[in-house]
This record gives structure tokens, C-alpha cells and sequence, in this order.
């Protein structure tokens, strides 16, 4: 039996009407509502953009310190709040083995406009340029990493 969807992701890559059978089963374990909602969100589009703010030194070369991760945004003016409740989210769920977040590969042929041009990045630039006005601060450069967000190969309580 099919029903809608009603994710509302508003994409044309699927057609919103499938099995909720394996796809959109509610995984076993303590998730909130928000938690479910971002992984359906997650399923249909199978990645997701996600960043890291860090602070880097023009004087040593190993000091490398991360001042925000993970950071998803869903707009360009979102906030710390919001942001820091979401990476929250994002932490748990993939200690709890839903997901993985990824450094180290962005998203091929994904511009990350909206980390780019964010006010949360354009203050947390503004941070570092202050800080260097500190003596022997070593965290001078502002370094936006790009990664990505996937489904966890195989979530917790699913079929082997």
C-alpha cells in the first residue's frame, strides 16, 4: 500500500509517493520529532551539505582548533542558537549511529552559497580578525571546512 509522502522537500526527484515500509520507517531508539523529521529529510535527499568553523595560525603550522561543528544551515540568516541546537542534533544522532558527518568530502558540484555568505560566518570572521589584536594568539585565520551529511549505512535497528 502507498500513501503521500507530505515531506514537503518541494524536489522533483522523487515522486512523493512510496512504501512506508523500510524508507520511511521511524528507526527504533530515543529520537525526538525533530530528530525523525531531519532524517526523512535526510532519505530523500541521501546528503546534505554540512561545515565546520576553525581557527588556523599563520605562525604554527599544527595549530588547528574547531570553534564551531557541525554547522547545517537552512538559511543564510540563521543563528548561533539555532545552529548550535541543530549541531547538537546532528552530534547525537550520529553517536547513536544514524548518520555520518564528513569532513573530509564536500558535496561535488555543491556551492555552499549559504555558509559562504552567512552571518554566522561573517561574525565568526569578524571574531578571529578581533583576536588577533591579542598577544601570541595563534588562532589567526578563519578557515571555513566543507563536508557532507549521509545516512549511516546501516541504521540502528534495521534488518541485517
Amino acid at each position: 500500500m502507498s500513501q503521500e509522502c507530505h515531506c514537503g522537500c518541494g524536489h522533483s526527484h522523487h515522486d512523493h509517493t512510496h512504501s512506508h515500509g523500510e524508507e520511511c520507517a521511524r528507526p527504533a531508539g530515543p529520537l525526538t520529532p525533530e530528530m525523525e523529521e531531519f532524517l526523512h529529510h535526510l532519505r530523500h535527499h541521501r546528503f546534505l551539505p554540512v561545515a565546520r568553523f576553525l581557527v588556523e595560525s599563520s605562525v604554527e603550522e599544527d595549530f588547528s582548533a574547531v570553534a564551531l561543528a557541525p554547522v547545517y544551515l537552512r538559511g543564510p540568516k540563521e543563528n548561533m542558537d539555532s545552529v548550535k541546537e541543530t549541531g547538537a542534533m546532528l552530534t547525537a544522532l550520529e553517536e547513536m549511529g544514524y548518520l555520518t558527518l564528513d569532513y573530509g568530502y564536500a558535496l561535488s558540484g555543491y556551492p555552499y552559497t549559504e555558509y559562504r555568505t552567512s552571518a554566522l560566518y561573517d561574525y565568526f570572521q569578524k571574531t578571529v580578525e578581533e583576536a588577533k589584536r591579542i598577544p601570541d594568539f595563534l588562532g589567526d585565520t578563519p578557515v571555513l571546512e566543507l563536508g557532507s551529511i549521509a545516512p549511516a549505512e546501516q541504521e540502528p535497528g534495521s534488518a541485517v
